[in-house]
């Protein structure tokens, strides 16, 4: 699994937001459980962008360092 991955939607809940590239090395946690939000598991948010195709970019671009 790659580090870095394109969630669909907002993962801070903005609208205007298409996409939420995460890092899924570092989980959003409640205690000792990891944070379940309306798209599946969260984890810390890198970026969110207006596009798909932006996102799926610096995901790959940050893969690719990784």
């Amino acid at each position: 699994m790659a580090r870095y991955q394109v969630i669909k939607g907002s993962q801070s809940c903005h609208c205007c937001f298409e996409a939420t590239v995460v890092d899924t090395s570092k989980p959003d946690m409640i205690g000792e459980t990891q944070f379940v939000g309306q798209y599946g598991p969260e984890f810390e948010i890198v970026c969110e962008c207006f596009d798909m195709a932006d996102a799926e970019k610096i995901c790959h671009a940050l893969n690719m360092v990784d």
